[in-house]
């Protein structure tokens, strides 16, 4: 099969930030790149414009809904989509969107191939466990399932008995020029300070998570208020996108922030999208859920990527990103891993972090980097994922990429 006749049809519900949408982005430029067609099926959003960019190409639908009808109309208008354009694959990132595509890819008879992004939590009681169970079940009928995290991969089998013969772990990938500490001016940092409200010479804590109960801001709230008052003096704590949270859970944050006087520390901002600079502002980072297992943990690789001390939950994840100091010693880390829900830890690790003397984040800044780099960079996430779309084709988009990347390092 010749390059420029492969076609592939990823599906996901929409197209603004996120781990899942970035990959999606990659993936379609990693296409185009290499001669194949990208076609991207969403609702659309911010990054929309970016796949057209790319020379990909955006087709909406309504595939973010749940309403089963809506979900069984779209069978045939994705079926339609993949006759009309030729596809010759059909990836799915999201479980509504995930029936659709797969009873269209089967209807064609073109190979489905999934990415297991979430750990899709479950409730305890029956029967709507089992329900759920049944419903996250599509993620991991495809013809390979890749799982972003060995933490998934064991979840993926556990949960639906699925062999490692369709299971293939890919970890996501960090953008270099993208997220590239030398691109970024003092000027970009000093307006990120001032958008924030903090003074250039603050310490800034960042957990750049969206809002929410399953995040746990309310941990780092706490945490922050056992901190002893040397480390609160001229300490911020910022938390992005309360625009973004529902108002009652930001009216307990606020509730919670004046009850132990942190009103001039912990800071409600707007939601950032200029992450690369964000992680320069700040002294540390919190990458992820305090509160439940992240399936990957995105935020706690770009942190690292661009050398800003990270603190993560030891549970998913984050425990196969992040070099923990207990664990490797202090010639190697690049963060703490801390127990789940637990604000006591988390302020041992803050008072670590904010402790650290410039030559020690100097050192640390470099070999984070380098970590991830080595590890957790992009463009092996594109060629691990065209491996499997060549797995299922018979063809050799990974070995086509990867020349093109040994080129342009020459």
């Amino acid at each position: 099969m010749n390059l420029s006749d492969i076609v592939v049809l990823q599906v996901i519900p929409r197209l603004n930030s996120g781990g899942a949408e970035r990959t999606t982005l990659e993936i379609a430029q990693a296409l185009t790149r290499v001669g194949a067609k990208a076609i991207v099926v969403t609702e659309g959003g911010r990054l929309a414009d970016d796949i057209c960019t790319a020379g990909g190409e955006v087709i909406k639908l309504p595939v973010a809904s749940k309403n089963p009808i809506r979900i069984i109309a779209n069978i045939w208008k994705i079926r339609k989509i993949i006759r009309d354009y030729g596809a010759t694959l059909v990836h799915a990132r999201s479980r509504a969107p995930a029936i659709s595509a797969f009873f269209a890819a089967r209807w064609q008879g073109v190979p489905f191939v999934t990415t297991y992004h979430s750990t899709y939590s479950q409730p305890r009681r029956e029967p709507f466990k089992s329900i759920k169970n049944f419903y996250s079940s599509i993620m991991a009928r495809g013809d390979r399932v890749i799982a972003n995290s060995h933490f998934i991969g064991k979840l993926i089998a556990q949960r639906h008995q699925t062999g490692n013969d369709r299971v293939r772990v890919i970890y996501r990938g960090l953008d270099s020029t993208y997220f590239d500490p030398e691109k970024i001016t003092p000027k970009a940092v000093a307006a990120m300070c001032a958008q924030w409200g903090v003074d250039e010479n603050d310490r800034v804590v960042l957990f750049p998570s969206r809002i929410s109960p399953t995040k746990g801001q309310m941990v780092v709230i706490e945490a922050v208020a056992q901190l002893g008052p040397a480390l609160k003096q001229g300490l911020k704590v910022v938390l992005p996108g309360p625009e973004l949270a529902t108002p009652d859970y930001i009216a307990l944050l606020q509730q919670r922030i004046g009850q132990a006087g942190l009103g001039d520390i912990v800071k409600l901002v707007p939601e950032c999208r200029n992450m690369p600079v964000a992680y320069l502002a700040a002294d540390v980072a919190i990458g992820g859920s305090l509160i439940r297992p992240e399936a990957f943990g995105r935020t706690a690789i770009e942190a690292q990527g661009m050398g800003c001390p990270v603190i993560a939950n030891q549970e998913g994840g984050p425990a196969e990103t992040v070099l923990d100091e207990d664990a490797v010693g202090v010639d190697a880390f690049t963060g703490w891993l801390i127990p789940p829900e637990n604000p006591v830890a988390l302020a041992v690790a803050l008072e670590k972090a904010l402790s650290l003397t410039p030559a020690e984040r100097a050192q640390l800044r470099t070999r984070a980097r380098a970590h991830i780099m080595t590890r957790f960079n992009a463009d092996q996430m594109r060629i691990d994922t065209l491996a499997v779309y060549d797995e299922l084709l018979g063809c050799d988009l990974a070995v086509f990429y990867k020349k093109i990347v040994k080129q342009e390092s020459l």
